[in-house]
């Protein structure tokens, strides 16, 4: 049965009725394991690990004045034993390790000593199981005979001086404001050398001061990130709060700290009234066991058997609060173990105990969604069982991300054409216990973006050309479009001579490069033209479109023959005109090549196609039905080499 209770075996698992209430991820979930507890171990006070080793830390015994090792389990033997005097708040309370532990085997300890009641700092000599050699390094004499807000906590900072919390003892407040007396330890948290000298950069000059105004600083603690000091203050009579403590802060007790009266900061957050907790204990998380309590600031209480997780608000002067961990004891230590299971000090007398919550290894218990659409937002919130976890992606798509604050995957899917808009994204799952992955592959639907926006570029808009008896012909270019899709692009090239491009004499040309040449109406006056890109779906129009140009067709002095050449019927009226239900188109080639024949409405809009590809130089002849087109008024336009030209026609009922 000993070895049982000083192996810890008792386990049980709670879930989010006893976790953080924000979690979005269905609560924590967590295994306790119980490392000691009464008789064998008796109403245990601080935790200090021993640097790098999980399972391998001393504790303070609060009456008994022992320092006890546990190491995988509880060793019988006493590391080291004091004579204190534990009346009320009194007795061996804080314990602390030499940051450059083994090379620097010292271990430190806060108690009551019971000759005098003065608090001492004692450093002990580690030579692998007992404490030697023990040298006092701080003395704090006892100038009243108050037994409350004794404080006790030493730590070790970042900068490697030692910290040491001094309360106001409850019975003259007032000495908490008094920094004129460097022996005047009340209300204050010092800060020492290792050997207990005095540092030359203190805040108050020439004293061990760190801080003043404190009341009952029974727990403090260092991030080891930012470096900043944070503190608890309080007991059961006055409202408790939570501090962050630069140098030299005054946190103005014995006045109402909210209101001012001299104090130099606000307290990050203050309890409401009614019954205090009486908060003996804080640490910042920063370990691998609980991902979604990083940075988090946990605390505990005596009076309410309560650890607290508290979030900085962005500009880190407040916290949220919100209850992580309740039991039916009070808590006087709450240390984060360097596997990132959270240690506490449970419970006086006989339910003294010392116990771990440690993460239970994630699994899985959603399936993503496997489809999204392009440019509307994804989001996937996993669900698990064991610990929350953190997530990490190891493979994702362009922009996927996690959000730390939500724990969801967010994405605004894009289009990928090279895997037909198939995507995989490898997650993973992981906290202090262990990891887990999800593969899957989410297939993108595609919404047809259009053509990237293309300008004009020749001829500039306004350009004029001059044609002396030759085929006034004219190169077109554009910008090359993109298509998001990788659609195949056309380019639709429209010249009229209005700029609303819904005249009779409107040419319509498609072509699938960045360029055409064009020919022009025998004809002097003003054009237009435009471009127009399309994927089979959308289309976008050149931007800074249309534009104009003017062409001068000047005709030379010709011979009898040539005359007799150019008056030639080329583009004959269709015979009958009126017609129903067909006619026949007349014209003629003068030279080889490209022949268009299109029959157009008076919108300009081409209803029918009879001619469109290379012919030779002669007389052809063409049969137009009207099939399904109403009786009306229509035109039919030629384009062949060296002319173009429209007549009319007429549908009869």
């Amino acid at each position: 049965m000993v070895d049982l209770l000083q192996r810890g075996c008792t386990t049980l698992l709670l879930c989010i009725a006893l976790g953080l209430v924000s979690e979005r991820s269905g609560g924590q979930t967590f295994r306790i394991d119980t490392l000691a507890r009464a008789p064998l171990a008796q109403y245990p006070v601080a935790i200090a690990f021993v640097p790098k080793e999980e399972e391998h830390f001393l504790f303070t015994e609060k009456s008994s004045g022992r320092v006890r090792i546990y190491d995988g389990g509880l060793k019988p033997e006493a590391f080291a034993v004091a004579q204190v005097d534990d009346d009320g708040e009194q007795g061996l309370l804080g314990i602390a390790i030499h940051p450059r532990y083994p090379s620097e085997r010292y271990v430190y300890v806060f108690y009551t000593r019971l000759i005098d009641r003065s608090n001492v700092v004692v450093r002990y000599e580690d030579d692998g199981e007992k404490g030697i050699d023990p040298v006092m390094i701080q003395i704090i004499p006892r100038q009243d005979e108050g037994t409350s807000n004794n404080g006790g906590a030493i730590h070790f900072g970042p900068d490697g001086k030692l910290y040491v919390a001094v309360g106001d003892y409850g019975t003259n407040p007032g000495n908490a404001q008094d920094i004129t007396s460097r022996r005047n330890y009340c209300g204050k948290i010092l800060r020492i050398n290792a050997d207990g000298s005095i540092p030359t950069d203190n805040p108050v000059a020439g004293t061990p001061f760190w801080s003043y105004g404190h009341r009952n600083p029974a727990g403090f603690t260092f991030d080891e990130r930012t470096g900043m000091l944070y503190c608890v203050d309080g007991g059961t009579t006055a409202r408790n709060q939570v501090f962050a403590v630069p140098p030299g802060a005054n946190l103005g007790w014995p006045g109402d700290r909210n209101k001012g009266n001299g104090s130099t900061i606000k307290p990050l957050y203050t309890f409401p009234a009614g019954p205090q907790p009486a908060l003996t204990s804080i640490v910042v998380y920063r370990g691998p066991g609980f991902p979604r309590l990083q940075g988090k600031i946990l605390f505990g209480g005596y009076a309410q058997p309560t650890i607290w997780a508290g979030t900085l608000t962005q500009d880190r002067s407040a916290l949220t609060v919100e209850p992580f961990f309740r039991s039916n004891a009070g808590f006087a230590d709450i240390e984060v173990a360097p596997d990132g299971s959270i240690v506490f000090t449970n419970g006086p007398f006989i339910s003294s105990r010392i116990l771990k919550i440690a993460p239970i290894a994630p699994e899985f218990l959603s399936t993503p969604p496997s489809l999204a659409i392009e440019h509307l937002a994804y989001t996937y919130t996993p669900s698990f069982s064991g610990t929350p976890p953190g997530l990490e992606l190891l493979e994702a798509p362009q922009g996927m991300i996690v959000d730390s604050t939500s724990w969801s995957l967010h994405w605004i899917p894009t289009w990928f054409p090279s895997t037909g808009g198939r995507v995989v994204v490898h997650l993973r799952a992981e906290n202090g216990a262990g990891f887990v992955d999800q593969r899957f592959t989410l297939q993108v639907i595609n919404v047809n973006d259009p053509p990237i926006p293309f300008s004009l570029l020749e001829p500039a808009d306004g350009a004029g050309s001059t044609f002396l008896g030759t085929e006034p012909e004219m190169r077109f270019r554009w910008q090359s479009s993109m298509d998001p899709d990788n659609d195949t692009l056309r380019y639709f090239v429209q010249l009229d001579t209005t700029a609303t491009f819904n005249s009779p004499a409107r040419r319509d040309t498609v072509v699938y490069a960045d360029s055409v040449r064009l020919m022009l109406p025998k004809r002097s006056g003003t054009y237009f033209w435009q471009v127009t890109a399309g994927d089979g779906t959308s289309l976008t129009p050149a931007s800074a479109g249309p534009r104009k140009i003017s062409i001068t067709y000047l005709t030379p002095t010709l011979s009898r023959s040539d005359r007799d050449r150019v008056h030639e019927p080329v583009l004959e009226q269709n015979f009958p005109n009126p017609f129903n239900p067909s006619t026949s188109i007349k014209y003629m080639v003068q030279r080889s090549g490209y022949v268009r024949l299109a029959v157009y409405n008076l919108l300009g809009q081409e209803v029918a196609l009879l001619v469109d590809g290379q012919q030779s130089e002669g007389a052809h002849e063409v049969e137009f039905a009207k099939a399904n087109l109403p009786s009306g008024i229509y035109f039919y336009r030629l384009q062949a080499p060296g002319m173009f030209e429209t007549k009319k026609m007429v549908i009869a009922r």
